[in-house]
């Protein structure tokens, strides 16, 4: 499963923002710690990276063909956990 560089904004915002929420009065915000300034240099950095979706896409069909294609079902679990928490996370 691939999670969109929409769904990391909204989880990088969801952090920083439920750290914002939970500080105390006497902490600094995290953007008076330079939080912002991190999760743009991250987002930055993940659009940099090259998309590999063509190539994990051919891969598989070659396996899928062969019939060695092969998910485990931890696999599979943490996925579907990983997805849920991405979509909960975009929710708030």
């Amino acid at each position: 499963m691939k999670i969109s560089s929409h769904q990391v904004r909204a989880a990088l915002e969801a952090y920083v923002n439920g750290h914002r929420h939970r500080a105390s009065v006497a902490s600094p915000s995290p953007a008076a710690t330079g939080a912002r300034p991190r999760v743009d240099d991250f987002e930055h950095r993940l659009k940099d990276l090259p998309d590999q979706r063509d190539t994990l896409v051919h891969d598989l069909r070659r396996k899928i063909r062969r019939g060695s294609y092969f998910v485990s079902s931890r696999d599979i679990v943490d996925a579907l956990l990983g997805r849920l928490t991405a979509d909960l996370l975009y929710l708030e």
